[in-house]
């Protein structure tokens, strides 16, 4: 039978705002991505999540990003290898601490925006990263694009590494993401979700945006709570799965 774990990234509001658990979506995945407060998220909102993952039985796992609120992360900060080591390095180490003192375990990692798209192309930075996570605990499961230089420097450093792929977002040639300025990088229609989420669970393949199949190994797949209809398309990913012969369960550490 084949294995998926389906996961998510939240706590990216701020506490005034509706927040991730009332959406009804941790009953749907079974591992969850937490801002870290430096990309999004605060305190208050972190803490409900993570409470909320626990209630649930989600797996928790830290979403470190770029400092840059404004830009949501999503914008490259130009750091130095040594930067992007702390910068991961105290996330990482806060939502542990956090997730700790709430009764939870820490269960991976997985880098948010431009810092996740240039830790899988730039090895040093991928070294850097990975070097981080195994500081703070050498068991935490990293979660990376599937065929970047970050699976390879994770698997290299001897940390267990699961492969992501998304539901959402167009995919270049090369397996890359393909940027959000360009027009079809985010799949809206939930026909189009549905078809690639088959593809890459069933084949381990994705159409890309000039018409290739390329093939990406899919351990978890992302699913963006902002996605239109996002909770349906979970529901239909369910009983898609179940017909399907895919159980939907966590990844186990080894």
């Amino acid at each position: 039978m084949i294995q998926l774990d389906i996961n998510c990234d939240m706590a990216e509001g701020f506490s005034r705002g509706r927040q991730s658990e009332d959406l009804g979506i941790m009953k749907w995945i079974t591992s969850v991505n937490i801002a870290c407060g430096l990309h999004a998220g605060d305190p208050h909102i972190i803490c409900r999540t993570i409470e909320a993952a626990l209630r649930h039985n989600v797996k928790i796992g830290a979403h470190p990003g770029y400092a840059d609120i404004q830009g949501f992360g999503r914008r490259s900060m130009n750091l130095s290898v040594n930067e992007v080591y702390e910068l991961v390095l105290y996330q990482v180490a806060a939502l542990a601490g956090t997730t700790k003192a709430l009764g939870g375990e820490l269960h991976h990692v997985k880098l948010h925006g431009a810092l996740y798209n240039e830790a899988a192309e730039r090895p040093e930075l991928a070294e850097a990263v990975v070097t981080a996570i195994a500081d703070i605990d050498e068991e935490l499961i990293l979660y990376a694009l599937s065929g970047s230089k970050l699976v390879e420097a994770g698997l290299e450093l001897g940390l267990q590494v699961a492969e992501e792929v998304f539901a959402e977002r167009a995919y270049l040639p090369n397996g890359r993401l393909a940027p959000r300025e360009l027009e079809g990088s985010v799949l809206i229609s939930k026909e189009e979700r549905m078809e690639q989420t088959r593809q890459l669970v069933l084949k381990q393949k994705v159409l890309t945006v000039n018409g290739q199949h390329i093939d990406l190994a899919a351990d978890t797949l992302c699913v963006h709570q902002e996605s239109p209809d996002v909770l349906q398309f979970l529901v239909d990913v369910h009983r898609w799965a179940k017909q399907n012969g895919v159980s939907i369960e966590p990844i186990m550490a080894r």
